[in-house]
């Protein structure tokens, strides 16, 4: 699985899958709470693996 903050194309299609899985009052789909569970805890590792690359990236730059 690609990490969705390296492509801006992946990004859309996983807030796409999110909205989609809150569900919909306009049809009465219920929330998908184990598809939005999935979904969030992909953006906590994907965003905390970003966090830690641009922490080391800065911690570098101050370096030199």
């Amino acid at each position: 699985m690609q990490n969705i903050f390296r492509n801006r194309d992946v990004l859309k299609q996983w807030s796409m899958d999110l909205s989609d899985a809150c569900g919909s009052q306009i049809v009465k789909r219920p929330p998908d709470v184990k598809k939005i569970d999935k979904l969030i805890e992909q953006f906590v590792l994907d965003y905390n693996v970003n966090m830690q690359y641009m922490n080391e990236v800065r911690n570098a730059a101050e370096e030199e």
